[in-house]
């Protein structure tokens, strides 16, 4: 019989059911263990941590390993093995790359791990021999990666705020595109391999949505943080998108919802409503006997405008702008008060989130990061029952 899926009734915040502390430095990586009352931890205090919820309702370390040549900066969920992947995976790549700071992908299918750091490479190995198949270089080092394994093409975000798309092969890999959008370095990556949708975000506090599937090329700005985007997790099932910051903030973004592209800002040597030239036109300031005028852009039209020209401020869900921004008068006029209704729903999760996890069939949500405490929280936003 087919799977009928139910949504629980949604409180209106997440519910912490458990907090573990226990490690010395920063939780850079936690993960759900499936079907079992169990998290694992990987933390800059070079230890893996397995916890498993006691009678008493706390976790305790019930194993606990710890990595000499490497800081654990990273994890991938691989079945039952993940243990023994993770210790594998981290001593086997303390020589293979020059810094210590880790990111990887582990393929159990073709047993290959593909890993890439702070030494500007990206790097994919043989899990049976444990040699080098082959090596890309970039010209910034990476922070996020995520990889498309039907496709064999892998998403690398990078310190100046590209994603590159790369296809690898058995001992080659070719660039096919160089994605370009944010204004900071990429913190998170999360790849949709259904709806071929690849979500970004970055230090600017924004995150963006790329349609890699072949909708010529359409971006979708989402911005309702106010501090650096570094945990991204997308929910096929209810077309919600949730992104946590460094400050604790967890957004809910519907994407099920029709939304407008950001349009790219002009540029121009006067502003494009009044005509008044900015400061850098030499030319118009003498002939006009006008003091210049600083450069802002509409964020609805994209126009170069003045300060005088864009008095007015407003939020335009839509577009992703679920704060107030820059708006010309004459895109606020045209804004309606049913516009500003939010498509994003805001929660605090009150500690640094580096990183979360979730299990969608219990409606668990596990998030770490550099205060060195576990949350295990009961989420508001996804929780399903699966009826057969």
């Amino acid at each position: 019989m087919a799977a009928e899926i139910h949504s629980r009734p949604q409180s209106s915040r997440p519910v912490l059911l458990n907090k573990i502390e226990g490690h010395s430095d920063g939780v850079n990586a936690a993960v759900l263990i499936p079907k079992e009352d169990g998290v694992i931890t990987v933390s800059e205090d070079r230890t893996i941590r397995v916890w498993l919820k006691r009678d008493s309702g706390q976790y305790w370390p019930s194993i606990y390993h710890t990595v000499r040549a490497l800081k654990c900066v990273c994890m991938t969920r691989v079945h039952s093995c993940l243990l023994g992947v993770c210790v594998c995976v981290f001593v086997s790549l303390s020589e293979k790359h020059t810094h210590t700071h880790l990111l990887l992908y582990l393929l159990w299918e073709s047993q290959w791990v593909i890993s890439t750091g702070h030494d500007k490479s990206i790097c994919w190995m043989s899990t049976q021999s444990g040699s080098m198949l082959g090596r890309h270089s970039f010209g910034s080092w990476a922070s996020c990666l995520q990889y498309d394994s039907d496709t064999q093409h892998a998403f690398v975000g990078d310190h100046s705020g590209q994603i590159t798309l790369l296809k690898l092969d058995e001992q080659t890999c070719s660039v096919i595109t160089t994605l370009k959008g944010h204004e900071g370095s990429v913190g998170a990556l999360y790849w949709d391999p259904v709806q071929r949708w690849l979500f970004s975000g970055a230090s600017d506090n924004s995150v963006i949505m790329w349609d890699i599937g072949g909708r010529q090329g359409r971006t979708l700005l989402l911005q309702g943080h106010h501090e650096k985007v570094q945990a991204l997790w997308y929910l096929p099932l209810t077309h919600q998108l949730v992104s946590c910051s460094a400050d604790g903030g967890i957004t809910v973004w519907n994407m099920e919802t029709t939304r407008e592209e950001a349009p790219q800002w002009l540029d121009s040597d006067s502003c494009q409503k009044c005509r008044q030239p900015f400061f850098w036109n030499i030319k118009q300031m003498w002939d006009s006997k006008t003091l210049g005028l600083r450069q802002h852009h509409c964020r609805k039209c994209g126009k170069a405008i003045c300060g005088k020209c864009s008095s007015k401020r407003s939020t335009y869900p839509i577009m992703g702008f679920e704060f107030q921004v820059r708006m010309c008068d004459d895109c606020y006029d045209t804004i309606k008060e049913e516009d500003r209704t939010p498509l994003a729903t805001f929660n605090e999760g009150k500690h640094n989130i580096a990183h979360m996890d979730m299990d969608l069939s219990r409606g668990l949500m596990v998030t770490c990061g550099s205060d060195r405490v576990v949350k295990v929280t009961h989420s508001c936003f996804i929780s399903f029952v699966l009826v057969f």
